[in-house]
């Protein structure tokens, strides 16, 4: 589902990096309509950009000799998940000072670009996040993790790179994902014949 939006405080600008990244859906009331980093459990702002902090007073993030910084990944194979059924995966652009490393990148600036979540995530709640921070919202009857798992490179890369991503979300969901094939036991016959 895509819901109309605003324009969100996204720069227009070359230098934009794009990258995946997840977040969770709040469950409390008060809470669940925000974007909330996984790990730190910090909530993303909604409207205007995220800006990196960092304890330390000697630089701005993202430092070169520290981990400050928002984070993404450029392969969805490397994403980390939280134990969540409220999880959210997602495209944001980096900007101002970013550092690439090896998985992907640590910017100073970041803001979603578009957002996917699973089943656990009701209508209502995609339908007030997109409002709230005017990007799509896009509905997946798989969850996050799973589309993560199933995005081959290629895939990933169009997906990040497209404006609306409704049809390639959908030809995913559609992928019948085969189990990794086991090899046949031999009985003893097959074992007599092949000798």
């Amino acid at each position: 589902m895509t819901a109309p939006h605003r324009t969100a405080a996204v720069p227009d600008v070359p230098a934009a990096v794009l990258g995946w990244r997840t977040w969770r859906v709040g469950r409390r009331a008060q809470q669940r309509h925000a974007l909330f980093s996984p790990l730190t459990g910090t909530p993303w702002p909604a409207g205007r950009p995220m800006v990196a902090q960092c304890a330390s007073p000697r630089h701005t993030p993202p430092g070169t000799s520290c981990p400050c910084g928002l984070y993404a990944v450029d392969d969805t194979a490397t994403l980390g998940w939280s134990p969540s059924d409220h999880e959210v995966l997602g495209v944001v652009a980096l900007w101002g000072d970013v550092v690439e490393g090896e998985r992907g990148w640590r910017a100073s600036h970041a803001y979603p670009r578009f957002l996917v979540t699973g089943p656990g995530v009701s209508e209502e709640q995609r339908a007030v996040i997109a409002r709230r921070y005017g990007v799509p919202v896009h509905r997946s009857e798989l969850a996050p993790r799973t589309i993560a798992k199933r995005l081959d490179r290629p895939t990933a890369d169009r997906l990040r790179d497209t404006p609306d991503p409704t049809a390639l979300l959908l030809d995913l969901a559609r992928r019948r994902v085969d189990p990794p094939a086991v090899p046949r036991r031999r009985g003893w016959r097959g074992w007599l014949a092949a000798r």
